[in-house]
């Protein structure tokens, strides 16, 4: 696997995957494991790793999680809490999943891992557990950096893992909105609601990345997840994830009658520019703007059924054991994924500055 090179990180590509939920059938791949930068859909990590702790019992939904003033002081898209102050663990999945809060998924990090960098060692752990051979996270929140690298193949795994295996939680990644104090958080994912059994999962933005979607719909007893890296606007991103899911069915359904056919024969033919137009604007790993519309309501709303995971939680396994097994295969996964990257880390670092997203 090779090094990214700083054109390469400075200029995202198109990437896609496509499989059938329940088959794991592959029914679209273009450039599935070449290198990308995954910008929020690193939180689908943060928050796996937040809903074994709840399941096993290490976490209850309603503990409270603590902003730092490292969590603080990260980029926009934030929450905006003050150090010291606090949410419920319910609360702090919803404003990840909604949101995309960095300042939340570092405060989640925190709390389970004790420090970021301490969690980020169990992001790695995981990743290699589940499969995602050419991922490496360097960070909770999926905020620029050269090492945060993934592919559309592994990001398919990762969200094949969230469904199968925290199925009581994935309700989170299907809020069209949520009510936080006196303001209303627009889900970043605007095909919920438009797409006919569309229900998750995570929106991502950054210059290094592009446009990010992982994608999943279901319809009758058939569930497909899409994802797509580095897109050039939001609108592409949201057509081209929107084209692969309508083709899936839509060949599952001629399948169903006898008809040999293939999702790519069947796609619509566009054009994937590495480069955006869109003038830039700070805003992190978030792809939209950081403003809260106005409360439906001034009261907060917290997810349905907000207790059901707590009361079906069950222990899965110790959190010590699994540390003290995990930290040796998680050296030598970050050893051989970041090793591609550290030139890259170097040659692009004195750029960084100079990100900016929109």
């Amino acid at each position: 696997m090779g090094a990214l090179s700083p054109v390469q990180a400075a200029a995202p590509r198109y990437a896609a995957f496509m499989v059938d939920a329940n088959t794991r059938e592959v029914l679209y791949s273009n450039a599935p494991d070449e290198l990308r930068h995954p910008a929020s859909l690193t939180k689908m990590m943060t928050l796996y790793l937040t809903f074994d702790a709840v399941e096993a019992g290490r976490m209850r939904i309603s503990d409270p999680v603590t902003v730092s003033a490292h969590a603080a002081s990260q980029r926009p898209s934030r929450l905006g809490l003050k150090v010291g102050q606090s949410l419920s663990v319910d609360n702090a999945i919803s404003v990840v999943a909604v949101k995309s809060c960095n300042d939340i998924a570092v405060a989640l990090a925190e709390k389970l891992g004790g420090n970021e960098q301490s969690f980020v060692g169990l992001m790695n752990a995981k990743a290699m557990q589940l499969g995602m051979r050419n991922t490496h996270f360097d960070n909770a929140s999926g905020l620029p950096d050269p090492a945060n690298v993934t592919t559309a193949r592994d990001l398919t795994i990762l969200a094949l893992a969230l469904i199968h295996d925290h199925p009581r939680f994935y309700r989170y990644f299907g809020q069209r909105d949520y009510v936080w104090q006196n303001a209303t958080m627009i889900n970043h994912n605007h095909l919920l609601g438009k797409m006919a059994g569309l229900d998750g999962i995570k929106t991502g933005y950054t210059v290094d990345s592009g446009f990010t979607l992982a994608a999943s719909a279901q319809r009758g007893n058939r569930r497909l997840v899409a994802v797509v890296l580095g897109e050039p606007s939001l609108v592409v991103r949201n057509r081209d994830a929107q084209n692969l899911l309508e083709a899936g069915f839509s060949v599952l359904d001629r399948r169903g009658v006898g008809q040999a056919v293939t999702v790519a024969s069947v796609l619509p033919q566009t054009d994937h520019s590495a480069l955006r137009l869109e003038p830039p604007v700070d805003q992190g790993a978030s792809d939209e703007p950081d403003t809260p519309m106005p409360a439906r309501r001034a009261v907060q709303r917290a997810a349905p059924d907000r207790h059901a995971p707590e009361r079906h939680a069950h222990g899965r396994r110790d959190r010590a054991r699994d540390r003290k097994a995990e930290k040796p295969a998680a050296r030598h996964h970050d050893h051989h994924v970041a090793k591609s990257h550290e030139a890259a880390k170097k040659s692009s670092s004195h750029k960084r500055t100079r990100r900016h997203t929109s």
